[in-house]
């Protein structure tokens, strides 16, 4: 699939076949998430990919949202430390600017594999860091379920036209 195909197919997918995807598809969309840029190359996010079926119904549960991704066979977790990252000349920390990236290149890769994933926001941090053990220095920040839809979406088609969102030279 060319990258502009990628992108008119990214869609967020609720509803997942209970289908674990292949070994060699997960390690293909996470070293797509690794060769992400990143402040001065400080390669702060980190990926926890959760598999086992007590800790994937776990996760489903901090997630709380009734009936959505209860099939999904596993998920990705990203985490960063706001110290893993730069602040700009604003003084705003750069943290999550260099996770955004990094995420997303994971979701398009997922994308490109002919996986369905969905950015989740919504979550429990605190339950997710005791389900996964992590450290409080580190900030959940997004994760994701990864499978196979039962249904496809097609492409997106539901976004403004160019002409309202692009300005040349001035607003």
């Amino acid at each position: 699939m060319d990258f502009y195909e990628v992108v008119r197919k990214r869609r967020s997918y609720r509803v997942y076949k209970p289908d674990m995807p292949e070994k060699d598809k997960i390690e293909r969309i996470l070293e797509a998430a690794r060769l992400a840029p990143t402040w001065a190359n400080m390669q702060g996010v980190h990926y926890i990919v959760v598999q086992e079926p007590e800790n994937v119904r776990a996760i489903w549960q901090a997630i709380g949202q009734d009936q959505k991704f209860g099939n999904a066979p596993m998920f990705i977790v990203g985490i960063i430390a706001e110290t893993s990252s730069g602040t700009n000349k604003n003084g705003e920390k750069y943290y999550g600017v260099d996770f955004g990236i990094c995420f997303e290149h994971l979701i398009l890769a997922a994308t490109a594999e002919g996986l369905a994933t969905c950015w989740i926001g919504w979550f429990n941090e605190n339950k997710i860091k005791a389900i996964l053990g992590i450290p409080n220095k580190y900030k959940v920040m997004d994760l994701t379920p990864l499978g196979y839809s039962t249904k496809s979406k097609g492409e997106v088609t539901d976004r403004k036209p160019i002409e309202k969102i692009v300005h040349y030279e001035k607003f």
